[in-house]
């Protein structure tokens, strides 16, 4: 079982919407695919048509033992989703408490489900908390970027901040690329610095992306033909190369 965190310490950079796609994309290729939504926020959760007040049990539940059947939340026949739900700062810090390698706890609760799935794909708080270090210490790390020095300073704190963990970025995902000097600039100087893990696939700027999540749809079945649909779809056949899935 392959496990993907998407992760960025800046927030509104598109990590949800890659999740999301990628997620779907891979239930699409016939992988079994878990998607878990460590967000407080909850957008993975809401995009995926699931109502908070009506879910099966939340992240917290599973990590905590609080319940003995495993029972996510149904999108299709190859796809589930694991929500953090609405106590999910409250759930992250009875987790911390279980420990200075808390983090672990995550990844030994993954385990159990090898033989379920065949892909994990985790969406990530623009914040260090509890969820997102025990998502990136159990998954190859897939930090998402958007062209802008902000974001740049986003992805260096999360190259570290991994790297303290003892880990490496796996890959960097360029999302909502225009045709701008500014663009065409910060995916040179990505190019340069980081050749080899920037993703050469690129995701271009693509209105019908933001529209397909509104409708709960993937942008394959949202708009098929769309720039947004053939860059993710490069995007997930080039992760799916690098993991061997």
């Amino acid at each position: 079982m392959k496990k993907i965190a998407i992760v960025n310490n800046k927030g509104g950079v598109g990590k949800t919407t890659t999740v999301f796609n990628l997620a779907h994309y891979f239930a699409k290729k016939g992988l079994k695919t878990l998607a878990i939504d460590t967000d407080p926020q909850l957008n993975l959760t809401t995009n995926m048509g699931i109502q908070i007040d009506k879910l099966n049990a939340s992240l917290g539940d599973y990590l905590l033992e609080r319940v003995s059947e495993f029972n996510p939340e149904k999108i299709n026949d190859n796809l589930y989703l694991i929500s953090s739900g609405s106590n999910a700062e409250a759930d992250m810090s009875i987790l911390q408490s279980e420990g200075p390698y808390y983090y672990q706890i995550l990844n030994d609760f993954l385990e159990q489900l090898e033989t379920i799935f065949d892909v994990v794909v985790i969406d990530t708080a623009p914040a260090f908390n509890a969820y997102t270090t025990s998502a990136i210490y159990t998954s190859s790390v897939y930090p998402v970027l958007i062209p802008g020095m902000n974001e740049l300073n986003g992805l260096n704190a999360t190259i570290n901040f991994t790297r303290n963990l003892g880990k490496e970025i796996s890959g960097i995902i360029l999302i909502k690329k225009e045709q701008t000097a500014l663009s065409s600039q910060i995916q040179e100087e990505l190019e340069n610095d980081f050749k080899g893990i920037l993703l050469s696939k690129i995701v271009r700027k693509n209105i019908a992306l933001s529209e397909s999540i509104i409708s709960h749809q993937s942008i394959f079945e949202y708009s098929k033909r769309s720039n947004g649909a053939k860059d993710y779809k490069k995007v997930a056949e080039e992760i799916m190369k690098r993991e061997e899935m």
